[in-house]
């Protein structure tokens, strides 16, 4: 099937507060312009989705009173425009709110049922972004620590391929997800991205998301999600909004979320997956890729290219790095 992409412009997803009284309106006024009412998902009062032309939006409100709305113009931009009309209303009637004394995050015990995500990859010239999550209860929590599992950066490349494979024995297939962005559609991925005016931390809770999807998938219920903080964490939470109707399980992120056993073993296994990607695709080039950004990647970063040229190297490399300027010099990026 063919879409017009120029009539579907991306916009961000936002949020609004809608008083009580004006929920039941606002409602009447999306089914007016053609909303069409979807199922519910958890603390959800109301969904709707609106077409206009190629695009659509969703338009998600909570019982909480938070009204999203996500999507692609002209769509979004009728249902903002309808939103707003009421949202300027009851801001005008609203005192401004008291400031902020938020406490610092916290992170539930481990041994609450919950998923901790991790990537690997996102600071190497060469190879694959790799999410993974992994599902934890009481009982999962406890092996794990029984294992040795612990951050991914405070293990040696060696003892961590044999805990990536005594993860696996412990947690469940269905348990466990890792997503491997290859370099060719990462490259795709973020040249889109940066044409909409988005950055790697977009890119990233994709990612994430991605991984918690597939968990969700089966049939889990976390309690809360934990990863480690990459950015704003609405990159995540609205994600989740809109796609697995999460909005009732609490998105944490924080510094040094690898203390918490399964980001854990959600950041081994997807360094365990980041390594193995490498090591294939040595195999296939004949010669070891190295990890990171140092003087050795620049040197195997040449030689490819003397070999495949630069367009090549975009199926192995992150090529939207300054790393590419020092191996093609004057190239700029090219992904």
């Amino acid at each position: 099937m063919y879409v017009d992409l120029a009539s579907r412009e991306p916009r961000p997803t936002t949020t609004y507060t809608i008083a009580k009284d004006d929920r039941e309106r606002l409602q009447r006024q999306f089914g007016s312009i053609g909303g069409i009412h979807q199922p519910l998902g958890p603390h959800e009062a109301w969904r709707v989705r609106l077409a206009d032309g190629a695009s659509h939006a969703t338009a998600i409100m909570y019982q909480s009173g938070k009204l999203v709305i996500a999507g692609h113009a002209p769509a979004f931009d009728q249902a903002v425009a309808i939103a707003e009309a009421v949202g300027k209303a009851v801001a005008a009637k609203r005192p401004s709110p008291a400031p902020s004394t938020a406490a610092p995050v916290q992170a539930p015990s481990e041994n609450e049922p919950h998923i901790g995500t991790d990537e690997a990859g996102k600071g190497d010239f060469f190879g694959p972004l790799v999410t993974a999550g992994v599902y934890v209860d009481e009982r999962t929590a406890q092996l794990l620590r029984a294992l040795g599992v612990r951050d991914s950066k405070l293990v040696s490349d060696r003892e961590l391929r044999g805990l990536a494979r005594n993860i696996r024995d412990v947690v469940e297939d269905d348990k466990r997800a890792v997503i491997i962005v290859a370099p060719k559609r990462y490259n795709e991925l973020y040249k889109q991205m940066r044409s909409e005016g988005k950055n790697l931390n977009t890119l990233l809770a994709w990612a994430h998301t991605r991984a918690i999807e597939d968990l969700i998938g089966h049939g889990l219920t976390p309690k809360f999600i934990l990863s480690d903080q990459f950015g704003d964490k609405r990159y995540i939470e609205n994600r989740l909004m809109v796609d697995t109707r999460l909005s009732g399980v609490p998105v944490i992120q924080m510094h040094r979320a690898e203390a918490d056993v399964g980001v854990a073993a959600a950041s081994i296994l997807a360094r365990d997956a980041f390594l193995g990607w490498l090591e294939q695709a040595g195999k296939r080039l004949g010669l070891t890729v190295p990890k990171g950004a140092s003087p050795k990647v620049i040197q195997t970063g040449k030689l490819l290219v003397g070999r495949m040229g630069a367009d090549g190297l975009k199926d192995y490399a992150k090529v939207s790095f300054k790393t590419m300027n020092q191996i093609v010099p004057g190239s700029g990026p090219v992904a």
